[in-house]
């Protein structure tokens, strides 16, 4: 009984190292050995040396029109991304700080104000963003509940 294991084990093991390799051809073409430095720097020499496919003719800097500007901004719960549009703000995205978490009622915008609630065990800070001369500018209040 103990051979005919052995036999279905070291079959089985053959079986799956055939397959894997099989596979493998596959996936990684019928030449999958890794590159030597030589072989690296043969290949970014061909590929700085061919123009790209996607490449398009670039744009005067002069006649880039810009808009409004994403602005980070840090609060003690956590930091957020704000864009002001004159005087209309749109939160476009928050991340807690470490052990924090954030509220379900979040008021994105675009409005006058954007609101949003950082939230740890019994903390819990309001914070408004409203726009100052163009710029986000954030308030952040501890919430008593």
């Amino acid at each position: 009984m103990v051979a005919g294991w052995a036999v279905a084990a070291v079959a089985t093991a053959a079986v799956g190292t055939a397959a894997l390799d099989i596979v493998g051809a596959g996936i990684l073409g019928p030449d999958n050995r890794p590159l030597s430095q030589a072989d690296v720097a043969r290949e970014l020499a061909t590929a700085s040396a061919r123009p790209s496919p996607s490449a398009t003719p670039s744009t005067p800097p002069s006649s880039v029109q810009s808009g409004p500007a994403p602005r980070g901004l840090s609060t003690t719960g956590g930091s957020l991304v704000a864009i002001c549009d004159g005087d209309v703000v749109t939160l476009q995205s928050w991340s807690p700080a470490q052990g924090f978490r954030t509220d379900d009622d979040i008021e994105r915008g675009p409005g006058p104000a954007a609101s949003l609630k950082f939230k740890r065990d019994h903390e819990e800070y309001e914070i408004t963003v409203t726009c100052r001369a163009g710029e986000p500018s954030v308030v952040s209040v501890p919430d008593d509940h």
